[in-house]
C-alpha cells in the first residue's frame, strides 16, 4: 500500500536558526484542516462509484510498471528496515473498515516535494475547491479511498491538511517509498509555469517544521534504497517521473539551503526560463499564443456627480488600462471637454501640477495591457452653477454652490502665463482654511513630509506651557506661558503681559514640547507647533510637526506587541498618513488641518506621552524612517483593523466601492485570527494576523507584502 503527503502552507515566514537537536525553533505553520477545506469524510470508508480497493499505486510515475514492481521487491528484500510500519489503523472511530487503512511509520527519513501537475494559471476555480476536486480524484476515480498527499499548498501559500490520519500516516506519493518519507505538493504544473514566491516560503517553513519535529538532520545526507540522498528531495530524486516539474526542480537546492540556513523568510532567485535547443521553445510559444485584441479603457474611480463651493476645489480619480500597444510617457490618452472654460483640471506630473488644456497625457509610460490611476485636481468657477466636464467617455456632473471661496493674497502670482482675467482663468490654488489670513504657514503649501492634526480639544479656553521659550508668530514674547480664547474671528494669546490677536496663532516649541495644561488628561503634550484657530465659532487646536514625530506618537501599537508587527504599523501607518497629505486626496478638503486625533476618522495620535510609554515602538518607527507603500510610483492608501474571523474582506464586500487600487485588497486567509469575533472593517492589515505573523519571525515588510498583495515599499519622497 503506497501513500503520499501534501503539503499546504500558509503564507508565512521565520528566521529562527534550524538545528536537528532543538524542539520548538520553528512554530507550526496554520494548516488548513481538512474540515475547513471540504473534505467529505464519507470517501474514506464508501465509494459512490461501487466497492472497488485497487491499492494505492503512486502519484505521477511513468515507465513499465513491471520493471517498477520488480525494483520494489529487490529493495525490500535488501533494505527491510526501510520498509519498517509502527501500526496500523484498518477502521474509523466509528468502526467502519476503511478503504485505505492508515499505516505510520517507524521513522521518517525523506521529505518529498511534488507539484500537482495541474495549471493554475487560467484556473478560475478557489484553491479550496482545487484541493477537493484533487481529494475527488485520489478518493473515487483512483478508488483509493483517501488523497494521496499528506499536504498541499496553493498559489497564495495556504497550506492544507491532505491525507487523514495525523502525523506520520503513510501517504502514496512516491511508488515503493512512500514508508519513512512525507509527501508535499504545491499546487500548479512546474513544467509549465513557475511558483509563486508565497508558495515557496511556505512550503520553506513547513519543511523546517517537519524536519524539526522528525529529527532529520538536514546538514546530513541520508542512504535510501542503497543511493546517499539530501534529506529533502523532489520526486523525480526518488522516482521515475518529471515531478516537481521544472521550475520547481531547478530552485530545490536553494530551497535546500534556506530551510538549513533558517532563511525562511527570503525570496528565491527564479529559475531561468526553459529553453529548448531544438526549437521547442518557440513551436510551444506559437502554440500556446492566441491574439487577443484589446482596447484602452477608461473608467471613474469614485462617483461622477460632485458638489463644491463656487471658487473651491474638487478632487476625481480615472484609471486608464492601456490596449495592446506600448504607451509612451506625455502620449494623449483622452480628450477634455468643459461647459465653461473656467473650470480648471491640474494633473500631476513628477510632482508638479501641470494645466490640463484639451486632453490628459499618460504621466509615465504603460506596458500593453498596463493600468495606471491618474489623480486630477478640479477647480469649480466662481459662480453658483451646474457644470459638465467630460474626460475620455465619463461625463461628470460639478455642482457649485454654497458661500464663494474667497480668493488668497497675491493670488495673481497663480495666474497662467497668458495673464488673462480672473474671470476667464481657474487660479490654482493650495486648498485653505475659510479664515485664511496674510499669516500663511509654510506647511499649507504641502512642504514636504510635514502633518497638521487637529486635536480633540473642545474648550473655549486654553493654556499652553512650553519647556523652552517658544515662539508666538514667529516671535520670542519672553514667557512660556501662553493662554488663548476667541476674540471674534480671531485667537487672541496672552504672554508675558503681552496680546497677540490674529485668525491663526502659532506656537513655536522649536526643538522643546508643548503642553495644554488645560487639557486633564495625559495625552496632553506635543512636539512641534500648537496653532490656534477659530473654526465654525470654535477654538481649535492644530498640532503640527513632522511626518515622522507624528508617527512616534500614534497610540496604536504599544509596546505589549511583537516589534516586527510594530514596524509593518509604523510602514502602513505611515503610508496612510502620507496619501492624504498629498493635494488631491485631501480627508477633510478646504479644512487647514490634514488629520485629527480620533481613530474612527483618522488615526489615535498621543503625541509625546505615548513616545515614553512605548520606546520601542518608537524604535520601529525610527527603523522604517519613510518607508511607504506604492504601486506603479503612486502612494496607496493602507487601511488596517483589529481582527477578522479568518479571512480579510475586499473593499466590495465592505461596500468601499471603486477603492483606490482595489485589486490590492481581495479577500486573503487570515489563519492567524481563526474563531475571533470581526473588529473592525476586515480590509488590509489585520492586527491580530500580524501579530501571528512576527511571530513566525516574519519581518515587517513581508507582512506588509501578504496584506497588501502586489505592491512595492519605498521610501517617501
Amino acid at each position: 500500500m503506497h501513500r503520499s503527503v501534501i503539503f499546504f502552507v500558509f503564507l508565512a515566514s521565520c528566521f529562527y536558526p534550524l538545528s536537528t537537536g532543538a524542539k520548538d525553533l520553528v512554530d507550526k505553520p496554520p494548516i488548513i484542516s481538512r474540515e475547513q477545506w471540504g473534505a467529505d469524510e464519507s470517501f474514506l470508508t464508501q465509494d459512490p462509484n461501487g466497492d472497488v480497493d485497487v491499492g494505492v499505486t503512486d502519484v505521477g510515475e511513468s515507465g513499465n510498471t513491471a520493471d517498477r514492481a520488480e525494483e520494489c521487491q529487490e529493495w525490500r528484500r535488501k533494505y527491510p528496515n526501510e520498509f519498517s510500519i509502527d501500526r496500523t489503523v484498518t477502521v474509523d472511530e466509528n468502526g467502519e473498515r476503511l478503504r485505505w487503512a492508515q499505516q505510520y511509520s517507524s521513522m521518517i527519513r525523506l521529505l518529498v516535494v511534488h507539484h500537482t501537475a495541474l495549471k493554475v494559471t487560467g484556473d478560475d476555480r478557489s484553491p479550496a475547491e482545487r484541493m477537493q476536486a484533487l481529494y475527488q480524484y485520489h478518493a473515487n476515480q483512483l478508488g483509493w479511498g483517501d488523497i494521496g498527499y499528506n499536504y498541499v499548498v496553493d498559489e497564495k501559500g495556504n497550506i492544507y491538511e491532505g491525507r487523514a490520519g495525523g502525523d506520520g500516516v503513510i501517504g502514496g506519493h512516491v511508488y515503493c517509498s512512500n514508508v519513512g518519507t512525507i509527501g508535499i505538493a504545491l499546487m500548479g504544473n512546474f513544467e509549465e509555469e513557475r511558483p509563486t514566491q508565497p508558495q515557496i516560503k511556505s512550503l520553506k517553513w513547513l519543511l523546517a517544521y517537519l524536519a524539526q519535529e522528525n529529527s532529520i538532520n538536514l546538514n546530513a545526507k541520508t542512504r535510501f534504497h542503497g543511493v546517499l540522498t539530501p534529506t529533502i528531495v523532489g520526486h523525480k530524486d526518488v522516482g521515475r517521473t518529471k515531478c516537481p516539474g521544472y521550475y520547481l526542480k531547478e530552485i530545490l537546492p536553494q530551497i535546500r539551503t534556506h530551510v538549513i540556513a533558517g532563511k525562511l523568510g527570503s525570496p528565491i532567485s527564479p529559475p531561468s526560463l526553459r529553453f529548448y535547443s531544438d526549437g521547442t521553445s518557440r513551436r510551444l510559444a506559437e502554440r500556446l499564443y492566441v491574439p487577443e485584441k484589446r482596447e484602452p479603457t477608461l473608467e471613474p474611480m469614485g462617483p461622477t456627480e460632485l458638489i463644491g463651493r463656487p471658487g473651491g476645489q474638487l478632487t476625481i480619480q480615472v484609471r486608464y488600462t492601456a490596449g495592446d500597444a506600448l504607451v509612451p510617457r506625455r502620449a494623449r490618452l483622452v480628450a477634455v471637454e468643459r461647459s465653461d472654460p473656467r473650470i480648471g483640471i491640474w494633473q500631476d506630473f513628477a510632482g508638479n501640477d501641470v494645466r490640463v488644456r484639451r486632453e490628459i497625457l499618460a504621466p509615465q509610460s504603460l506596458r500593453a495591457g498596463e493600468s495606471i490611476v491618474i489623480p486630477l485636481r478640479i477647480q469649480l468657477p466662481r459662480r453658483t452653477l451646474m457644470y459638465d466636464l467630460s474626460i475620455g467617455d465619463i461625463d461628470f456632473k460639478l455642482r457649485a454652490e454654497g458661500r464663494r471661496i474667497p480668493l488668497p493674497i497675491n493670488s495673481s502670482a497663480s495666474l497662467s502665463s497668458e495673464q488673462e482675467s480672473e474671470e476667464d482663468t481657474p487660479v490654482f490654488v493650495p486648498a485653505a482654511a475659510p479664515n485664511s489670513s496674510s499669516i500663511i504657514p509654510q506647511s499649507l503649501a504641502r512642504a514636504e513630509k510635514l502633518i497638521r492634526i487637529r486635536l480633540s480639544f473642545d474648550q473655549p479656553t486654553a493654556t499652553i506651557t512650553s519647556n523652552v521659550l517658544p515662539k508666538i508668530n514667529d516671535r520670542v514674547l519672553g514667557g512660556r506661558s501662553v493662554s488663548l480664547r476667541r476674540d471674534g474671528d480671531s485667537c487672541l494669546a496672552e504672554v508675558a503681559g503681552l496680546r497677540v490677536s490674529a485668525p491663526i496663532v502659532r506656537i513655536d516649541a522649536q526643538s522643546g514640547v508643548n503642553t495644554i495644561a488645560s487639557w486633564s488628561r495625559a495625552t496632553n503634550r506635543f512636539r512641534g507647533v500648537l496653532e490656534c484657530r477659530i473654526i465654525d465659532d470654535q477654538l481649535v487646536l492644530i498640532n503640527e510637526l513632522s511626518l515622522e514625530d507624528y508617527l512616534k506618537g500614534l497610540a496604536e501599537e504599544p509596546d505589549s506587541e511583537p516589534y516586527e508587527k510594530q514596524r509593518a504599523f509604523a510602514i502602513a501607518a505611515r503610508s496612510y498618513a502620507a496619501y492624504y497629505l498629498q493635494p488631491l486626496h485631501r480627508k477633510f478638503p478646504e479644512m487647514p488641518y490634514d488629520g485629527d486625533d480620533s481613530p474612527a476618522r483618522f488615526q489615535s495620535y498621543g503625541g509625546v506621552y505615548f513616545e515614553e510609554q512605548n520606546p520601542r515602538w518608537v524604535q520601529a518607527v525610527e527603523s522604517t524612517a519613510g518607508k511607504v507603500v506604492t504601486k506603479n510610483g503612486l502612494l496607496v492608501k493602507t487601511p488596517y483593523f483589529s481582527a477578522d474571523d479568518g479571512r480579510t474582506r475586499s473593499p466590495e464586500e465592505v461596500g468601499w466601492n471603486r477603492f483606490p487600487f482595489e485589486e490590492i485588497f481581495e479577500s486573503k486567509p487570515d489563519p492567524w485570527c481563526q474563531g475571533l469575533p470581526m473588529n473592525g472593517h476586515g480590509v488590509g492589515m489585520s492586527g491580530c494576523g500580524a501579530k501571528g505573523q512576527a511571530k513566525t519571525g516574519k519581518t515587517g515588510e513581508e507582512i506588509i507584502q501578504y496584506y497588501y498583495e502586489g505592491i512595492q515599499i519605498q521610501q517617501l519622497q
